[in-house]
C-alpha cells in the first residue's frame, strides 16, 4: 500500500489548506473493500470521522505516493480534444460544470473566490469567462453531508457547447450499484504531464450513503486533489448522459471518492440563481419538459475540432425518459387565419346594392320588376332587419321602432331619423 493509503479523508481541491489528520490505513482499506464488494452502506458507528483535508504543500509529504508521484484521476487518462466541454477550470485549484449557459455548479469546500471560469482541455484554458457571483450552500457545515454545493452565476451566456442536463426525476433511478459512471476533472497524475490537464476515468457508483453521497471508484479509478466540484457523468438507456456527481472528498486516491448529487441541491440552485436549470422536469424532479428537453449529448467523450471551435458531436432527439417528449401540443400555436374567400365577380350585388353591377345585372329595387337582378341580390342586398325602410310609423322586423314614440322609449332603429324624418 502506498503512503496515501495512511493519510487522512480529504478534500479533493487543490489548494485547500487544512491540518492532517492521524493515519486511517487499516479503515482507509475497510472503505475501498466495501465499496468493491458492491457495498451496502456503512452505518455511523462503522463509518470513520472525516478528516479536514490535507494541505497541497503538506510538510509530512502525505501527499505523495511510495514512487514520490503527485496524485492523480486514477485509471483515467486524457480526454479527447473538445471532449466533455462542460467540464470548466475554476481558478486552476477546483473543478466545475456548466450545466446551463448562465451557471456552473462546484463543490463549496472549494470557496467562491472566482473572477472567472475557463473552459478548455487544460486548466489555461482557450476561453476565460467571468463570474457575476458564486455562492456556497447556505447550510453547507462540511463535507460529509451531502450538501457540498456552489455554483458561479456568469458575467455573460456560453451557449458554443451543448449542455449535459442535471439527473432529475426518474432519472435517478439509474443510480444503482454496478452502475457505469464516468468522472472527470483537472488533478494531477503521473503521466508525466502535469497538473491541470482535463482526464477521464470510468468506474462504476458502489453504493449511496445514508447521507445521500454517492460512493464511487476504487481499485485504482478515483478522482483526487484538483478533482473537487467537478462531475460525475451517467448514461441513460436513451443514449443520452445526465450528470449527477459533485466530487467533494475522499480518503487515499485511488480508493474511492464520496460525491454529492446534484439533484438534491436543484431546489436551492434555481431558487437562489433565479434559473431555469432543468430542462425536462421542474426544481423537484417532476416531469414537466421545455423546448429546451432535446438535444442532449450521446456521446460526450468523442470531442473533435479544436477550441473554441468544438463540434458539438452526436445529440439526442426530444427526451422521454420520464413521460412525454415535448412537441407541438405542449406550445399551443396561435389560430390560423381563415383563409380568404374568393373575389366576387363582375354580376355580384357584393358593392352594388341598390344600383347596377359591373357584369350588367341589377341590385336595386325595380330589379325583380324587369327580371335583370344579379343571382346574390337577395343574399346580399337583403334590407337590414333592423333598418326603417318600409317600417316608418311602425315597428321593423328585426323589433327596433319606426315611430314618433321610439325617441321617448329608447327603442328607435338607427337609421330612422334618416328614413323617415
Amino acid at each position: 500500500m502506498n503512503s496515501r493509503a495512511t493519510q487522512a479523508l480529504a478534500y479533493r481541491s487543490r489548494d485547500v489548506m487544512a491540518t492532517p489528520q492521524p493515519k486511517l490505513s487499516a479503515v482507509v482499506t475497510l472503505i475501498s473493500a466495501l465499496g468493491l464488494a458492491g457495498g451496502c452502506d456503512l452505518d455511523d458507528e462503522a463509518r470513520p470521522t472525516r478528516g479536514d483535508g490535507i494541505a497541497w504543500d503538506d510538510p509530512t509529504g502525505a501527499d505523495e505516493d511510495e514512487t514520490g508521484d503527485e496524485p492523480r484521476i486514477y485509471g483515467g487518462a486524457p480526454v479527447a480534444p473538445c471532449a466533455w466541454p462542460t467540464t470548466v477550470s475554476l481558478g486552476g485549484s477546483c473543478t466545475g460544470t456548466l450545466i446551463h449557459p448562465e451557471l456552473v455548479v462546484y463543490a463549496a469546500h472549494c470557496g467562491t473566490n472566482y473572477g472567472s471560469i475557463r473552459l478548455g482541455d487544460d486548466i489555461y484554458g482557450n476561453t476565460a469567462v467571468a463570474t457575476e457571483y458564486c455562492r456556497t450552500y447556505p447550510g453547507y457545515t462540511g463535507v460529509g453531508n451531502g450538501n457540498d454545493f456552489a455554483y458561479c452565476r456568469l458575467a455573460a451566456p456560453v451557449d458554443d457547447y451543448p449542455i449535459v442536463p442535471p439527473l432529475m426525476g426518474c432519472e435517478t433511478e439509474a443510480l444503482q450499484p454496478g452502475q457505469g459512471v464516468a468522472v472527470v476533472g483537472f488533478g494531477n497524475a503521473d503521466d508525466n504531464l502535469g497538473y491541470g490537464i482535463k482526464r477521464e476515468v470510468y468506474t462504476q457508483l458502489n453504493y449511496i450513503t445514508q447521507d445521500n453521497e454517492a460512493f464511487v471508484g476504487g481499485g485504482g479509478e478515483d478522482s483526487c486533489q484538483g478533482d473537487s466540484g467537478g462531475p460525475v457523468f451517467v448514461p441513460l438507456d436513451d443514449g443520452s448522459w445526465r450528470v449527477f456527481g459533485i466530487t467533494s472528498y475522499g480518503g487515499a486516491c485511488g480508493s474511492g471518492g464520496y460525491y454529492s448529487m446534484m439533484h438534491l441541491g436543484m431546489p436551492w440552485f434555481e431558487q437562489d440563481s433565479g434559473l431555469d436549470l432543468t430542462p425536462c422536469t421542474d426544481a423537484q424532479g417532476n416531469w414537466d419538459p421545455g423546448p429546451g428537453c432535446t438535444g442532449f449529448p450521446t456521446d460526450p467523450s468523442m470531442g473533435g475540432g479544436s477550441w473554441p471551435s468544438c463540434s458539438a458531436g452526436p445529440l439526442s432527439g426530444p427526451s422521454a425518459t420520464c413521460g412525454q417528449a415535448y412537441g407541438p401540443a405542449d406550445d399551443p400555436q396561435p389560430e390560423p387565419e381563415p383563409e380568404p374567400g374568393p373575389e366576387p365577380g363582375p354580376n355580384s350585388c357584393d358593392g352594388a346594392c341598390g344600383g347596377q353591377a359591373a357584369g350588367g345585372c341589377w341590385c336595386d329595387d325595380q330589379c325583380t320588376k324587369y327580371g335583370d337582378c344579379c343571382s346574390d341580390k337577395a343574399e346580399i342586398c337583403a334590407p337590414d332587419p333592423n333598418s326603417c325602410a318600409g317600417s316608418c310609423g311602425g315597428q321593423a322586423p328585426g323589433g327596433c321602432w319606426c315611430d314618433s314614440q321610439c325617441a321617448k322609449y329608447g327603442d328607435c332603429c338607427t337609421d330612422k331619423a334618416q328614413t323617415c324624418g
